[in-house]
């Protein structure tokens, strides 16, 4: 409607002024041609010029020749009328003057006349002609692409609402600028993170509205919006900024930044999106932390106790610093253990922690390698100092009590001394002749320190390897092995109506002592021994299966057994387990092999190609304890097992640890989704059950499902 307005009125207004002015310039020059025309006669006669009227009309109508409708006077210089040629105009009419010059002087002036008429007849012929094209162009404009841009522009404005109100709604804080940096748009969340409003801060530029740290440095760094305007390309920054808000708060967050360019390349601008990930890095930091200690007792674990120890030898070494190495193994915790239960025996190594802590400096490095033992880097410590520390731990864990259930009991530690010099080689050769040492100390009385000798670590540890070494093939030979099993809990109707069982195995000693694994298994491992142990432990349940599957009279019985890394790595095992079942007529899907997280990492590519073989026959297999890995999930999806147990490590404390429940959670999450079915171990109570069975877990095991039984009955 617009456009067909200012069609119709501008057009014959243009005319009309275009009509006008050719006629005025028109006018004019005529006006001046003939007053040039009468300046000789003016030169001539200067004093009588103004009455020779004959005289000036003969030159006014030749020069140039009078048109119609044009009426031309002289005036002199007071404005008196001395001749005309023409008719005078009748209506409107338009008039045009020059001046008469007599040399330098003005004497009169010569005024041209005509009429309008043609202007405005053209005037009215073009209005006539606007009003056409007007209507014409409306016509157009109404049916063919006004409603085109209509609905173009309803769904940009469709769109333009959308996109604001996502960008509202976001948790996301984001940012737009100009080319320069110039603070152009910013939605509630980022106005929540920065601590102002748009309004506070529209027109300046980031570096004045964002201040950002490196996490690690504590300094301030450049947004990455700026490296965004200046490569033209996105940019980030992530896992080490911060955001320290107006209001001081400081905030965990990644850049994410994203120049604008319009159709030629050219830099309008750019968007730069702040996301809070206080949470996630938080989360992150927790994990990190989890990796490198001991969850019972907050001391770092093995693995982060060896690191230290290796830079320690390469400090030894670089800065010729020495150091010692203490090994610590509890005496009598066994004992605690058993009696009151894993509870009270994981409350006692929680206190003893506390204890040994305060007896050390603050540079020392305390962990628990495991169970019941302990370790102790002394950094830059010479022997004498390295004495009083210990004597000082044997003291206060002498001196100790431990009360439960109203009863008292004391436990007390041996340790094992050694030095970290510039000669020393791997840290796990420094840990062993700790341990060797601590062996001795244990040897020789327990609670007290041994200092580590070449001559006596050797000897001892090696009569003491040899002599399990000897009660292990002795108890093959005679057949001194036992075999304990453990039931699960089903938890879960997916999970089925078959009855599992763990297979146990003891050593009886010739006293009839049951010697639990953890203490000749270790020699077992050194001395390649693993193999027959469990092939012996293979070939006896397969003898009696038929046996086991009538004692606990369940066709659907699904007998669980524990298989080594070494065992995993012999190329016979696969053709003693087929041998085996032929033999003994055994239905292979009745049968599950468990490997361990650790064995599986350390062997992936063995173990894999050993579970496939095993799993076309209908072999089940199990994943133990799962968790403890560092890279547990990267592997997981490619693993073949069909069952997942979760360590009970996160298990047996779930009932008031939330992050141990949230880490069971995941991890049966993620099993689930990969299609496998979860057991947890460490269920010791009927609470811990309770809780496994609400967060969905398959299975349980535990003291609180079932303690540890004789498997074949005498």
């Amino acid at each position: 409607m617009t456009i067909s307005i200012v069609v119709v009125f501008g057009l014959p207004a243009v005319s009309a002024f275009i009509a006008y002015s050719d006629l005025s310039k028109e006018l004019t020059f005529k006006a001046r041609i003939k007053a040039n025309a009468q300046k000789e006669m003016i030169t001539t006669l200067p004093q009588t010029w103004m009455f020779a009227e004959n005289r000036m009309q003969g030159i006014l109508a030749r020069e140039p020749v009078l048109l119609e409708n044009e009426f031309v006077q002289i005036f002199d210089d007071q404005g008196n009328e001395l001749t005309s040629a023409g008719e005078p105009i009748k209506g409107q009419y338009l008039q045009r003057s020059y001046p008469l010059y007599d040399m330098d002087r003005i004497v009169g002036r010569v005024v041209v006349s005509t009429s309008l008429s043609h202007v405005i007849h053209n005037t009215l012929v073009s209005s006539v002609f606007g009003l056409f094209v007007g209507a014409l162009v409306l016509l157009v404009f109404w049916l063919l692409p006004v409603k085109k841009l209509r609905q173009l522009s309803t769904e940009l404005s469709e769109e333009k609402q959308q996109a604001e109100a996502t960008l509202q709604s976001i948790h996301d804080g984001v940012l737009r600028t100009d080319k320069k940096g110039s603070l152009a748009y910013l939605n509630p969340a980022a106005e929540k993170l920065i601590g102002h409003s748009f309004y506070e801060l529209n027109g300046k530029n980031i570096s004045e509205i964002l201040t950002l740290i490196d996490d690690q440095t504590n300094s301030e760094v450049e947004s990455a919006l700026y490296k965004a305007i200046d490569t033209k390309k996105s940019a980030s920054c992530q896992g080490r900024c911060s955001l320290i808000s107006h209001d001081n708060r400081t905030i965990a967050v990644e850049e994410q930044a994203v120049p604008l360019l319009d159709n030629s390349g050219n830099l309008i601008g750019c968007v730069l999106c702040l996301r809070d990930v206080s949470i996630f890095r938080k989360r992150l930091q927790q994990q990190s932390w989890q990796a490198s200690h001991d969850a019972l007792t907050g001391l770092i674990n093995r693995r982060e106790f060896e690191e230290r120890v290796a830079k320690a030898i390469e400090r030894a070494q670089i800065e010729k610093r020495s150091g010692l190495l203490c090994f610590m193994d509890l005496d009598g915790f066994k004992i605690v253990n058993d009696t009151c239960g894993h509870n009270a025996g994981d409350e006692l190594l929680i206190q003893l922690s506390r204890l040994i802590s305060a007896q050390v400096r603050t540079s020392d490095s305390l962990a628990r390698l495991g169970g019941d033992e302990f370790g102790l880097l002394l950094d830059g410590c010479d022997e004498e100092r390295g004495r009083i520390i210990a004597n000082s731990i044997l003291s206060a864990v002498k001196n100790y009590h431990f009360f439960h259930d109203h009863k008292i009991h004391t436990v007390g530690i041996s340790i094992g001394m050694t030095s970290v010099t510039s000669n020393s080689c791997k840290a796990k050769d420094v840990i062993n002749e700790a341990d060797s040492a601590c062996y001795l100390a244990k040897e020789s009385g327990r609670q007290r320190l041994c200092i580590f000798q070449d001559n006596k670590a050797e000897l001892i540890a090696k009569r003491d390897e040899v002599s399990w070494v000897e009660r292990i093939k002795s108890a093959l030979k005679e057949n001194s092995f036992s075999l304990y099993y453990q039931t699960y809990q089903t938890l879960s109707d997916l999970a089925g109506s078959r009855q599992h069982l763990e297979i146990l195995l003891r050593m009886v000693s010739e006293s009839g002592e049951i010697i639990p694994p953890g203490r000749f298994f270790p020699a077992a491992e050194r001395y390649n021994l693993m193999p027959q142990i469990d092939q012996w432990v293979i070939n006896k349940v397969f003898s009696e299966f038929h046996n086991i599957r009538a004692d606990h009279s369940d066709s659907g019985l699904m007998v669980n057994i524990n298989l080594s890394g070494a065992s995993i790595n012999s190329l016979e095992l696969y053709d003693f387990i087929t041998a085996k079942i032929t033999e003994y007529s055994i239905d292979p899907t009745s049968i599950c092999f468990e490997i361990t997280e650790t064995v599986a990492v350390r062997n992936l590519r063995a173990a894999t190609d050993f579970i496939n073989e095993c799993k076309k026959i209908g072999i089940q297999f199990a994943l133990d304890d799962f968790g403890t890995g560092a890279s547990s999930f990267s592997y997981l999806k490619n693993m073949p097992v069909d069952y997942l147990k979760i360590d009970g490590n996160f298990v047996k404390n779930i009932e008031r640890d939330d992050v141990d429940r949230a880490m069971t959670e995941t991890i049966n999450r993620i099993g689930h989704l990969l299609g496998k079915k979860t057991i947890a171990e460490y269920a010791e109570n009927k609470t811990i059950i309770d809780i496994l069975n609400e967060i969905g877990v398959d299975f349980a095991q535990g003291f609180g499902v079932c303690k540890p039984m004789p498997l074949i009955k005498t």
